[in-house]
Order: structure tokens, then C-alpha cells, then sequence
């Protein structure tokens, strides 16, 4: 099995090294300034002053710096499934897997629009202060598209640990209904109001995250160890 890790290891590295280097330089500086260019555009466009894009907010804020940690904390854990998902569909892509690998591309694109909802506050301020429309018409387009995610590939869920990922989603959901339809009554709470609703959010995106990356290794696995795997043959025959 180790064997196999090292052989998929050096695939990919030979991928990358025979790969254009002049034009991996040039496609990760085009995109890195792209991002400098779209802020310049937001500070012309919105008035919105560069320091403030371009610090730490708890530096020009003057807050505590652990101001925000636990959403700080469900962003990284966003990121790692959107990154882990994505590198399975990668590896999935040349196989005969194709469910496999639109499950992976899917759930990844789903972890990186969660990540880039809590990153900006899309359904929270954005999307109003944009187009000046409700903030709950976000939500239930997100809930359209993970209903939508649900059917699509219920079959691959049912096989994996549906359970744990249903108790995700649940957490994830309590959550939500704190925060849209059980509002006022929340408010009787005070301060502990955000611990329930941000404490149900976090509880979901771990087990979101535990899923993803449990899944994700077992699919991998899975695939080197089934028989007559070409990359299991080039692992036995450099190693015999």
C-alpha cells in the first residue's frame, strides 16, 4: 500500500515536471494581480479604503485578536474540504469513476461557495447591500442546491457514512432556523443567542469537514487496492 502512495507520488510530480513552468509562473501571477486589479476596482467603484482590504481587521479595527475565532475557525475547516475534495476529483478524473468524480467536483465547488459565504457575508450583508433584496433569498437558493446535491448523488451518499453526514447537515440546519425563523423568540437568550446558533454552525461544519476528508481517503484507498489497478502493478513490480 505504501508503495502505491510513493508511485502516485511521483506520478504527479513527473506531471508537474514535464508541465510548462514559464506558464504555471505566468497563470499564478495573472491571477494574483487579477485579485489586486478587482480591489482597486471595489475602492474606486465602492469607496471602500485599501488599508481596509488589504490589513488584518482586528488590527485596523482595533478588536481583540481573537475576535471572530470560531468563524475563523469554520472558514479554514471550509477550505479543507473544498482543497481535499477538489484533489480527489483530480486523481478521480482519468478513472472510470465518473460518479465518483462529479461527487468530489460538486462537493467541492459546495464547500468553496460555504467558504466564500462565511469569508464575505454573501447572504448576510452582501447580497442585500448589492442588490438590495432579502437576505433569506440566498439561503434558500443554497437550500435548492443542496437539496438538488441530495438527489443528485444520493446513491454515493447512501454507500458512504450517510448518518455522519446527515448529523452535519442537521447541525447545519438547526443553525440557519435559529437564525431566520427563530429569531425574536432567540433574542430572550442575550448574548448566549449567538452561542447556540454559531455553536450549532460549528458543530456541522466539523462533522461537513470529517465526512469529506474520511470519504475522500476511502474512495482513494479503495481505488488502489481494487485488482488489477495499474498503479498497484507499477508499485509491485518496482518494489518486488
Amino acid at each position: 500500500m505504501r508503495s502505491s502512495y510513493f508511485v502516485i507520488i511521483k506520478d504527479v510530480r513527473g506531471h508537474f515536471m514535464k508541465s510548462d513552468n514559464n506558464k504555471l509562473v505566468l497563470i499564478t501571477l495573472l491571477l494574483s494581480i487579477l485579485v489586486l486589479m478587482a480591489m482597486i476596482f471595489v475602492h474606486l467603484y465602492f469607496q471602500v479604503p485599501i488599508k481596509k482590504m488589504t490589513q488584518d481587521v482586528t488590527s485596523f479595527a482595533h478588536i481583540h485578536p481573537l475576535s471572530g475565532i470560531l468563524s475563523n475557525l469554520g472558514i479554514l475547516l471550509w477550505c479543507v474540504t473544498a482543497s481535499v475534495c477538489g484533489f480527489t476529483a483530480i486523481l478521480l478524473r482519468k478513472t472510470r469513476t465518473g460518479d465518483s468524480f462529479h461527487f468530489f467536483l460538486f462537493s467541492s465547488l459546495l464547500s468553496a461557495y460555504l467558504l466564500v459565504d462565511d469569508l464575505f457575508l454573501i447572504h448576510e450583508s452582501l447580497f442585500r447591500r448589492l442588490f438590495n433584496l432579502d437576505d433569506k433569498i440566498p439561503m434558500i437558493l443554497l437550500g435548492i442546491g443542496i437539496a438538488a446535491y441530495l438527489i443528485a448523488f444520493r446513491r454515493i451518499l447512501l454507500r458512504t457514512n450517510f448518518i455522519f453526514y446527515s448529523l452535519a447537515v442537521g447541525f447545519l440546519a438547526i443553525s440557519a432556523g435559529l437564525d431566520f425563523f427563530l429569531e425574536s423568540w432567540m433574542n430572550q437568550f442575550g448574548e448566549w443567542k449567538h452561542f447556540f446558533e454559531d455553536g450549532a454552525k460549528w458543530l456541522g461544519i466539523t462533522c461537513w469537514c470529517s465526512y469529506y476528508v474520511h470519504t475522500s481517503y476511502r474512495f482513494l484507498v479503495s481505488l488502489l487496492d481494487q485488482p488489477g489497478n495499474s498503479t498497484q502493478e507499477e508499485a509491485q513490480a518496482s518494489h518486488p
